[in-house]
């Protein structure tokens, strides 16, 4: 008999994925560059420019009620914090930081496009990052490559260097789901090659798809996937981080959606379709090939 235990205690052995993660890190960086205004209204912009830092405190609230985040294990870049060149030493510092059975959450909350850019000196076309900048970059494909902005891809060879158990990628951003190809080719033999070796699992959640912007909050003020992420996390309700995203993505949708209704008639709305498909329609979602978020449980592994 003492043979047969010993058997089973090699057949548990091989299965890492049933140890509990050792540590959670957050990781949240926000830019919100003065030059971002609306010229007609300044105390809409104000409010906009501040939002940043709420956006921030919303990320690490939620977070860290659920997981227990230790200030030790939580970096934020906010405004000038953020710039290109400060965000890229921050993530080769955390990577260099964590160990393989961690936990990541990386939190991006930044004005971001679709672009015609250059990843490593080739032609591509991107969700952009405007880390950062005093002033505005009059050239943005030389603003990718000389580090002062930074493409989706760009943004995941720098995650593929953190070589964690489980990594989840969270971006706030207007047109956000243009990058989701991105990691979708993070694979050994394919775009960015997360590689053979790492047995960790990724998830990646953005705020707005492709053709969508990512709404402020009605007073401006919040970034409003980021509030009702906030919430949802802070709400108790759903066993997963997939249900509580879930949540806020529908909130998110309905809310945007509602904003748009009250301000308009239906026949409003059909006859400035293109802008309502991109400003109304906003609905977050998620890239999770191997089920990190329903198997992310809060109230057991947090």
């Amino acid at each position: 008999m003492k043979y047969l235990f010993f058997t089973l205690a090699l057949f548990l052995a091989g299965f890492p994925l049933s140890e509990p993660v050792a540590k959670t890190w957050l990781f949240g960086a926000a830019a919100c560059p003065k030059w971002k205004a609306i010229p007609d209204k300044p105390a809409l912009s104000q409010r906009m420019s501040a939002a940043c830092e709420k956006d921030i405190r919303l990320f690490v609230s939620g977070f860290q009620s659920l997981y227990k985040v230790p200030e030790s294990n939580i970096i934020t870049l906010l405004n000038e914090e953020a710039t290109g060149d400060k965000v890229r030493k921050s993530l080769a510092a955390l990577a260099a930081r964590i160990k393989a059975e961690d936990r990541v959450i990386l939190y991006v909350n930044i004005h971001g496009g679709k672009l015609d850019t250059l990843y490593h000196g080739y032609p591509a076309k991107d969700e952009v990052f405007a880390w950062y900048t005093e002033k505005r970059p009059v050239d943005p494909v030389k603003a990718v490559q000389d580090g002062r902005w930074m493409s989706v891809r760009q943004l995941r060879d720098l995650v593929n260097d953190i070589v964690a158990k489980e990594i989840v990628v969270i971006i706030e951003a207007c047109h956000a789901g243009e990058g989701l190809a991105d990691f979708a080719d993070n694979v050994h033999d394919g775009v960015g090659g997360r590689g053979e070796d790492w047995n960790g699992r990724e998830a990646v959640i953005v705020s707005s798809g492709n053709d969508q912007i990512a709404n402020f909050t009605k007073h401006g003020d919040e970034a409003l996937f980021t509030k009702k992420m906030s919430q949802a996390l802070k709400s108790g309700k759903g066993k997963s981080l997939l249900e509580r995203f879930e949540t806020a993505r529908i909130d998110t949708h309905r809310t945007a959606r509602k904003n748009c209704e009250a301000k308009n008639t239906h026949k409003e709305l059909l006859e400035d379709w293109s802008n309502f498909k991109l400003l109304c329609t906003q609905m977050p979602t998620s890239y999770d090939p191997f089920g990190l978020l329903d198997d992310m449980h809060p109230d057991e592994d947090g």
